[in-house]
C-alpha cells in the first residue's frame, strides 16, 4: 500500500529529541531534582522549564513511533517488521548500554567520591546489580526496549485496522467528530490515574506497571490516528483548542504546586481522597493536550520537506543514543568549576551538541558498519529511500 511522507512528523520528532537535549542539559542545574551529575548552584527557573517538558516529550516520541509503526507495518509482513524493529531498537540497547551507559554511572560515582579507576568500576558494572544501589542500568536507553515492546504488542493492533467490519466502520465514524478525541483522552487516562498511586515508575521494563499504562495508550493513538486520518485533520483544524486547554490545565497545576495545595501535600491518607485522583488525571490530560496541540500545529506548518529536515531526520537516533553520555562526562568538569551558571549552561547545550554533531558526521554516517549498530539503515537503502520520495 502507497503511503505519502509526513513530514511534520519527523520534524516533531526531531523537536521532542532537540527538546530531550536540552531537558538532560537542564536538569545538571535544576532545583530540587536529582540527576547524575548536579551543579552546587541550581535553578528554579530551570526546575519548571523542565517540568512542563516532561509532561509530553516522552509521550509526544510515543505517538510519533506508534503513528510511524502504522506506516511501516503497512509496508512490511508483521515477521519482517518485527526482526526489522529487532535489529534496529534492541541490538543498539544491547551494544551501547555496555558502551556509553557504564561511562555516565562512572563519572556519577567519581562525583560521589569513588576512588576507582575506570576498569575497577566496569567490573561492578558487570556484577548487574541495577542501578542506584548497584552499578549496572540502561539509564536514558530505556525508551527504545520500551518502544521494542510497544511496537510487537501493537501488530494485532494494526491487522485489526485492516479489516473492513462493522467496528472499524463505526470507528471511522465516531473519529470524525471532534468530541471522539475528548473521549478516547478520558479512556486513556484512566488505568495511569489508579495505577500510578500503587507502582513507582521504575524504568526497568518489567515492573513499570503504571508508567506501562500510561506510554501504551500514545502508541495506541498514533496508530489509531494514523488509520483514521480524519482526526489528524481535527487536531490542525482544532489545534488552537487544544493549546487553551494544554495552557488552562497547565497553569491550574502550576498553582497547585506553588502553593502546596497537591493532594500529597495536604493529606497524609491521600491515596484514599478522590481528590488524588482527580489530580493524577489531570496531569495526564494535561500531557494529552500538549502532545495534541504539537501535532495540530506541526500539521499546519511543518509540513514540508527540506534538506536540513532529511538530514537532522537520519541523524536523530543516533543523535539520542549519544546525547545523554556527552552532556554527563562533560558536565562532570564543567560542575567543578567557579563559572557562573549562565556560562555552564550555554557552554553544555553549544559544545555537546557540536560534539554528537560531530561524532555522527564524521565516524557514524559514513560508515555502513557504524549506521548497523547505531540502528542506521544502510546508505545505499537511504539513498534509494530518498530518491523515491523526491520522484
Amino acid at each position: 500500500m502507497k503511503t505519502s511522507r509526513y513530514y511534520y512528523i519527523d520534524s516533531l520528532r526531531v523537536i521532542a529529541i532537540l527538546m530531550m537535549f536540552v531537558y538532560h542539559v537542564f536538569m545538571v542545574f535544576v532545583a530540587e531534582w536529582n540527576w547524575h551529575i548536579k551543579n552546587a548552584e541550581t535553578s528554579n527557573m530551570l526546575l519548571e522549564i523542565n517540568y512542563w517538558m516532561a509532561f509530553f516529550r516522552m509521550p509526544l516520541l510515543f505517538f510519533i513511533s506508534g503513528y510511524i509503526s502504522y506506516i511501516l507495518m503497512q509496508r512490511l509482513h508483521w515477521k519482517e517488521f518485527t526482526i526489522q524493529r529487532f535489529i534496529r531498537l534492541i541490538i543498539p540497547t544491547i551494544i551501547w548500554t555496555f558502551i556509553l551507559v557504564a561511562p555516565q554511572i562512572y563519572f556519577e560515582r567519581k562525583l560521589e567520591g569513588i576512588d576507582q579507576n575506570y576498569i575497577e568500576f566496569y567490573q561492578s558494572f558487570l556484577e548487574f546489580k541495577w542501578w542506584p544501589n548497584g552499578n549496572f542500568h540502561w539509564l536514558h536507553l530505556w525508551f527504545i526496549p520500551y518502544l521494542f515492546c510497544y511496537n510487537i504488542l501493537s501488530i494485532p493492533l494494526f491487522y485489526a485496522l485492516q479489516k473492513k467490519n462493522k467496528l472499524i466502520l463505526a470507528l471511522n465514524t465516531f473519529f470524525k467528530k471532534p468530541n471522539s478525541i475528548f473521549v478516547f483522552v478520558f479512556v486513556a487516562i484512566l488505568p495511569y490515574t489508579f495505577l500510578s498511586v500503587h507502582y513507582k515508575t521504575t524504568h526497568d521494563l518489567i515492573n513499570d506497571i503504571a508508567r506501562h499504562s500510561f506510554f501504551i495508550f500514545f502508541i495506541i493513538a498514533g496508530l489509531l490516528f494514523c488509520r483514521f486520518q480524519q482526526v489528524m485533520g481535527i487536531l490542525k483544524d482544532k489545534r488552537r483548542l487544544f493549546l487553551k486547554f494544554a495552557f488552562f490545565s497547565i497553569v491550574i497545576i502550576n498553582v497547585l504546586r506553588w502553593n502546596g495545595w497537591e493532594p500529597f501535600d495536604i493529606w497524609v491518607n491521600w491515596i484514599e481522597k478522590p481528590q488524588t485522583y482527580l489530580f493524577i488525571g489531570l496531569l495526564n490530560f494535561n500531557s494529552w493536550m500538549w502532545v495534541f496541540s504539537s501535532l495540530g500545529y506541526g500539521k499546519r506548518y511543518f509540513n514540508k520537506n527540506n534538506k536540513l529536515l532529511n538530514y537532522m531526520n537520519t541523524a536523530v537516533y543516533p543523535f539520542y543514543i549519544l546525547h545523554q553520555t556527552v552532556i554527563v562526562i562533560l558536565a562532570y568538569y564543567v560542575v567543578q568549576t567557579k563559572d557562573e551558571i549562565s556560562l555552564k549552561i550555554l557552554f553544555l547545550i553549544f559544545v555537546c551538541f557540536f560534539i554528537i554533531i560531530i561524532i555522527y558526521h564524521l565516524f557514524i554516517s559514513p560508515y555502513n558498519a557504524m549506521r548497523f549498530i547505531f540502528g542506521m539503515k544502510r546508505k545505499e537503502e537511504k539513498a534509494l529511500k530518498d530518491n523515491k520520495e523526491l520522484k
